[in-house]
């Protein structure tokens, strides 16, 4: 930059002097100056009524005018005077192309025409000389070779993407069987020796009943694309920052890509080294937690299989007792750990925590209504995995007793699943509860006109509980009348089995025998029902009371009239 020069011509100005020989400044809408893809300088005055804009084209009209007879060698400026104006001139080969004055300075950073015109200077030698590359056929040819070579590595390493992309979904996908069992389609052929063990179906992962393994899936399947559309991002990005810069007329941009991701890269590795403490503590919170989530897992799966007994804590709850335990803990460490997850000061983490809060407080009012009654159904131990029981219309053995429900499965090997709210609300009906060394009681009802003789109908039930196989000789049988109706006595037969699963096939053989001997002995089963009084009397004389199966007493035994 020359300290001193001859004035330029009034040709040269960037306005005409007015009739008070002063040119008139005044700040105007700032305008960008480039040339040859770079920006040389922002002109912010406006001369004479010339606003930045018009004086930025007619800069741009004046340096081509210039190359056009010049090689365009050498940018230098020149501190020049010019009627009232105090400025620098900007110069390609000695010729002035443009002026800079100090209104052309950015105020709000401090900046100084001196310093806006050296910067000027040096980005446009640097135009001037990659215009001059730019016509150098070698270094075309150089530039066109390497842009090649790096878009055929992008296209081996986007094709080495896609592949391992695919191979990954690959193994998510739902296994193969290996030996079919469905009704509809034979077994599988075994000439599938290709097929690895590999395919085999994952084991569930419940947490609180629920089978989580499908949406972990399907959130490695996105994890999977959103991670090979990233590397593949990446790739692109870097040879689009590789080819621009092998030309001189794209090198800005090449340079501002790869300014761009230094940047980037940069202000991660702060935000990693800030957050190094904050994640630190939260893995020392999370490695205490869980290691005291396994001792207290422990403690209660002990109690659970009856290896330890405790006063305060029966073996049928510590289930229920270990799953609220672990969460109560888990819930008090996110608790103590939140405010060292970093980022968790910011307002977007903020903002999503409100959010996901609002989401769960409107969409678990139905789950915490079937967790609290699942807790209520644990603490009361009403029913527990193993007992047969009935749940208003469903009878079967219970499976599964969940934080969310209670499966069941009926003799028919149907699974049922009863909601814990559900059942809570509805009477359970437990036959496996005092089912102990004596055997489970079955009863079954029966009733028989008043024509019959009950002595009769008690020695024919308990005949037919003795010829059934799966019930118990001792306890004994025993027959109840349960109610004397207006047509016909109701009897009831108890009797004992081994085990309450025995329930349905031991009451179906019971059945078969108490229709063999009614019919042996000439008495039918039909509870009558009587439209009009019969003309004679419906009753059962002394003589027949005793009236075989029954066995006869003794008539001292009898209260004769």
């Amino acid at each position: 930059m020359s300290a001193a020069a001859p004035p330029p011509s009034p040709e040269s100005a960037p306005g005409s002097i007015s009739e008070s020989g002063r040119l008139e400044v005044s700040q105007g809408e700032p305008a960008s100056l480039t040339f040859w893809n770079r920006e040389i300088a922002i002109l912010r005055a406006g001369i004479d009524g010339i606003s930045p804009a018009d004086r930025v084209r007619r800069i741009q009209g004046k340096i081509a005018d210039v190359l056009e007879e010049n090689a365009g060698e050498k940018a230098e400026a020149i501190r020049s005077t010019y009627a009232n104006l105090t400025g620098f001139w900007v110069r390609i080969d000695g010729h002035p192309v443009f002026g800079l004055v100090p209104e052309d300075a950015d105020g709000m950073t401090g900046e100084t025409v001196e310093e806006q015109v050296r910067r000027a200077v040096d980005v446009l030698q640097e135009a001037l000389d990659a215009r001059r590359e730019q016509r150098s056929l070698p270094l075309i040819f150089e530039g066109v070779a390497l842009a090649t070579a790096a878009t055929l590595i992008l296209a081996v390493l986007l094709w080495g993407v896609i592949k391992l992309q695919g191979r990954a979904m690959r193994r998510l996908r739902p296994p193969v069987s290996l030996a079919g069992t469905s009704d509809s389609i034979g077994p599988v052929s075994t000439e599938l020796p290709s097929i690895k063990p590999a395919l085999r179906k994952p084991a569930p992962i419940k947490v609180a009943g629920l089978d989580l393994q499908p949406v972990l899936i399907g959130l490695e399947r996105i994890a999977i694309k959103a991670t090979g559309f990233g590397l593949a991002a990446i790739l692109v990005y870097l040879w689009l920052t590789f080819l621009f810069g092998r030309f001189p007329f794209t090198r800005p941009w090449g340079e501002g890509l790869a300014a761009f991701m230094l940047d980037l890269l940069a202000t991660f590795a702060d935000g990693a080294l800030q957050a190094l403490p904050g994640f630190f503590t939260v893995l020392v919170i999370f490695v205490l937690t869980r290691i005291m989530v396994r001792a207290v897992d422990g403690f209660f799966r002990t109690v659970e299989r009856g290896a330890m007994a405790v006063s305060w804590l029966e073996a049928d709850t510590a289930k229920a007792t270990r799953r609220l335990t672990v969460t109560l803990i888990w819930v008090f460490a996110v608790t103590v750990a939140y405010p060292y997850i970093p980022g968790s000061d910011s307002d977007a983490f903020k903002g999503i925590s409100v959010l996901v809060g609002l989401m769960v407080s409107l969409g678990s009012a139905g789950l915490i209504n079937q967790v609290m009654s699942g807790l209520v159904i644990a603490y009361s131990r009403a029913l527990k995995t193993g007992e047969m029981v009935a749940v208003g219309d469903t009878l079967g053995t219970v499976s599964e007793v969940g934080m969310l429900s209670t499966k069941v499965i009926t003799p028919k090997r149907e699974t049922v699943t009863v909601p814990n709210a559900v059942l809570v609300g509805s009477p359970i009906t437990n036959y496996s509860r005092l089912a102990d060394e004596r055997g489970a009681v079955v009863g079954t009802k029966v009733t028989i006109g008043y024509d019959t003789p009950w002595r009769q109908v008690h020695a024919m039930l308990t005949l037919a509980a003795e010829r059934t196989s799966l019930v118990r000789k001792e306890p004994a049988p025993f027959v109840l009348q349960r109610t004397l109706a207006d047509f016909y006595p109701e009897y009831e037969l108890i009797v004992h089995i081994d085990r309450p699963e025995q329930r349905f096939f031991a009451l179906s053989e019971l059945h078969g025998h108490i229709q063999d001997v009614f019919n042996e002995y000439g008495v039918q089963i039909m509870s009558p029902n009587f439209e009009a009084q019969p003309e004679r009397k419906v009753w059962v004389p002394k003589d027949d009371w005793f009236a075989a199966p029954a066995a006869p007493e003794a008539r001292t035994a009898l209260r004769e009239p």
